[in-house]
C-alpha cells in the first residue's frame, strides 16, 4: 500500500511558514477551508453548491474540454500518442454547470471540464468571500470544476496548494527524482502545456512501462474531501483524480523564492 502523505490539522499561516514550507515536502491541510461558503454550501448539497456558483457567475466565456465516455475520464493522449484524446469547446460558466447536471443523469458521461479560471473575473468577489492566509498577498486564485476525471501525472516549477471545494480528490504525488520512472511524454502536443506521464497511474502497464513500479514504491497519497487543502512542492509530480460527479477545486501558484504568484498551465 501506497504511504499516506502528512497531515497538518489546524495549520496557521506561522505554522505553515516556518515549519511546512521549508521542508519541501508534500502535506494534506485537513479542514483549512471549512469556512469558506462554497466549501459550506457543497457539504449541504450539490444542488446549493451549484446553484450558488450560477448566482455568481460572470457571462465570460470559458473554455471547456470533453472527452468520450470510452476514455473513463482520462484527459490524456489517443493510442498513437500523436494527438490529445479529448475536444475544446466554449461556453459561459453556468451554461458548463448545467452541462455538468445534464450529463450526472447519464450511466456513461463525458469526461467534462474547465481548468485554471481566474477566479475573480469569472466569479466576482470570489478572492474576498474566499481568504487564503498561507500563501503570499496577490497570489491570484484559480478555480478547476468538473466530474469525474483524471488528470495525469505532471509536476509544476511552482510551489503549489490545492484546496477542495466540492467533491472529492485522490491526490498521488511522486518525488522530483522520480522522474526517470514515470515515463513522461512529448513536449508537444500536450494536455496542458507541460509534459505528462504515459503510464496510466489507476490501470498501469508494468509490461510496458516497468520502471514505473519504482515510482510506485517512492509515491505517497491522500484523499481529500471539501475542506480539505494539500500543499505540493515545486518539481513534485502529482496525479488528481476527481472522485464524484461534480467537483470543484480552487488553487494557488507561487514562486517561494520571490514570494510572489507564476502564471502556470498544467492542469490538476
Amino acid at each position: 500500500m501506497m504511504r499516506q502523505i502528512p497531515e497538518w490539522p489546524d495549520v496557521k499561516p506561522d505554522e505553515f511558514q516556518t515549519r511546512i514550507l521549508p521542508r519541501s515536502q508534500p502535506a494534506v491541510l485537513r479542514g483549512l477551508a471549512l469556512e469558506w461558503p462554497l466549501v459550506v454550501a457543497a457539504r449541504e448539497s450539490d444542488d446549493c453548491w451549484l446553484g450558488t456558483l450560477i448566482i455568481h457567475a460572470s457571462n465570460l466565456p470559458v473554455d471547456v474540454i470533453r472527452a468520450e465516455p470510452s476514455e473513463e475520464g482520462r484527459f490524456h493522449y489517443s493510442p498513437d500518442g500523436q494527438s490529445l484524446n479529448f475536444v475544446r469547446g466554449q461556453a459561459n460558466l453556468a451554461l458548463f454547470l448545467g452541462a455538468l447536471r445534464e450529463h450526472a443523469k447519464s450511466g456513461q458521461p463525458h469526461a467534462l471540464a474547465v481548468q485554471g479560471l481566474r477566479a475573480d473575473q469569472h466569479l466576482p468577489g470570489f478572492r474576498a468571500r474566499h481568504p487564503m492566509p498561507l500563501v503570499p498577498v496577490g497570489t491570484e486564485p484559480r478555480i478547476w470544476i468538473g466530474n469525474a476525471s483524471k488528470v495525469a501525472t505532471h509536476n509544476d516549477p511552482v510551489d503549489n496548494i490545492a484546496v477542495v471545494v466540492a467533491g472529492r480528490r485522490r491526490f498521488t504525488l511522486f518525488p522530483p527524482e522520480s522522474e526517470q520512472d514515470l515515463y513522461l511524454g512529448p513536449s508537444h502536443p500536450t494536455p496542458a502545456g507541460t509534459p505528462v506521464s504515459m503510464v496510466h497511474m489507476t490501470a498501469p502497464d508494468l509490461k510496458l512501462y516497468p520502471r514505473f513500479a519504482s515510482a510506485l514504491e517512492a509515491g505517497e497519497e491522500a484523499e481529500l474531501a471539501p475542506g480539505d487543502a494539500i500543499f505540493i512542492p515545486k518539481d513534485w509530480f502529482h496525479h488528481v483524480e476527481a472522485l464524484e460527479p461534480f467537483n470543484m477545486l480552487v488553487n494557488y501558484w507561487w514562486d517561494a523564492g520571490r514570494g510572489t504568484q507564476l502564471s502556470c498551465s498544467a492542469t490538476e
